[in-house]
Parts: C-alpha cells; sequence; structure tokens
C-alpha cells in the first residue's frame, strides 16, 4: 500500500474513532461501555497502525514492530478478565510480548543482532511471574544466561562474531542452576546431572571434531 493512501485511511480512521468516543462521552449515544474495555480495544487498535505502519514502508524501518507488538500485549493485559485470561498470567503475557516485540524485529531485520538481548532478558522476567518462588527466580536466571549463550552461537556463524555474551551467560546460567539446585521442590535435582552430561557431551564431540580435522 502506497503510504500517503494509508496515512489517508488511518486518519480517516482515527477522526471516526474521535467522533464516535465523542458521542459517547456527551451522552448523544446512549451505550454502556467499560472504560478498562474501550483502552483495551483502543490499543488493539493501535497494534493494527503500527503494523500497517511497518508494511507500508515495505519493512524497511523494524521501530513500528516494537510499540506495535507491546501495544498488542498491553490490550490483552486490559482486556485479560474479559477473555478468560485470570491472575497474574495477564501480567506475564503483557511483559512476554515486549521481549517478543524485540525477538521480532531480529526475526525480520537479522542485522539488528542487539535485538536478542532485550527479547531474551524482559520474557525471562515474565517467568518469574508465570512461576513462584525459587523456581521462577532460577528460571529467570537461566533464561538470560541462555539467551547470551544463544547469541554468541549465533553471531558464531556470522561475520560479525564476538565472544563476550559466553562471559554473562555463563555467569546467569550458572546462578539459575543455583536456585534450581535449592528449589524446594527438588526441581534442581534433575538440572545438575543433566548439566554434567551436556557439558560431559560437548567435551567428547569437539575433541572427536577436532581429531578428525587433524586427521
Amino acid at each position: 500500500m502506497d503510504k500517503k493512501i494509508f496515512n489517508i485511511i488511518l486518519g480517516a480512521i482515527i477522526i471516526l474513532l474521535g467522533i464516535f468516543l465523542l458521542l459517547i462521552t456527551t451522552n448523544i449515544i446512549d451505550i454502556r461501555i467499560d472504560v478498562g474495555e474501550i483502552f483495551g480495544i483502543l490499543f488493539l487498535l493501535i497494534f493494527l497502525i503500527f503494523m500497517g505502519i511497518y508494511f507500508s514502508t515495505h519493512r524497511k524501518q523494524f521501530w513500528p514492530l516494537i510499540p506495535g507488538i507491546i501495544s498488542l500485549g498491553l490490550s490483552l493485559l486490559i482486556l485479560g478478565e474479559s477473555i478468560g485470561i485470570k491472575g497474574n498470567f495477564s501480567v506475564g503475557l503483557f511483559i512476554l510480548f515486549i521481549g517478543i516485540s524485540f525477538l521480532t524485529v531480529y526475526l525480520f531485520h537479522a542485522e539488528h543482532w542487539w535485538a536478542i538481548i532485550p527479547a531474551g532478558i524482559i520474557a525471562s522476567v515474565s517467568l518469574v511471574i508465570f512461576f513462584s518462588d525459587l523456581l521462577g527466580v532460577g528460571l529467570m536466571f537461566l533464561g538470560m544466561g541462555t539467551t547470551f549463550i544463544a547469541l554468541y552461537f549465533l553471531l558464531k556463524i556470522t561475520e560479525d562474531k564476538h565472544w563476550w555474551p559466553v562471559i554473562p551467560g555463563g555467569i546467569l546460567a550458572v546462578m539459575g542452576l543455583l536456585f534450581l539446585f535449592f528449589e524446594p521442590n527438588k526441581f534442581g535435582n534433575l538440572i545438575l546431572p543433566i548439566a554434567l552430561i551436556v557439558v560431559g557431551l560437548i567435551l567428547i564431540f569437539q575433541n572427536i571434531k577436532q581429531r578428525r580435522t587433524v586427521e
């Protein structure tokens, strides 16, 4: 869609929405609408507007993805109870959508690899809300660590290689494993042996690969 045509359509939609809300607030139209639901629908409309901006620029600009997807998450947060999302789950879902907004930037614009960091860190914070006590904290740190480690391997296959993500990734992952190890439900009892098995397999495969390269 041409950018000028899109702006004209967008302007017309905003004007119509403003007129509709004005008619309701002045009691010219007698409609009983919950204020929260109005804002929920409004943020859903904002999501569609930003997505329209993104595609109208032929996906050359990545920035509309961030406020657009965050607006969608905010809409779900506000309309949570109305659509059956109960408790703190809607809050966690909102935070998760903030992380998804940055992940989407990387998926559609891989040159902006930096977006993986806020995507993983913010999404990991949502785990504290989805889960409770030390389990949520452990999964949060483990998720953050996994983010940096994943970034290291993603950059390794590109020309823009960096080794530094291994440092915060390793520290955060170890912290996560420690929290899970001391988690009251003993979920961490499975983590340590699995971690040792994974480390052992990595060492074995790396040495086998190096040996075949030498031969």
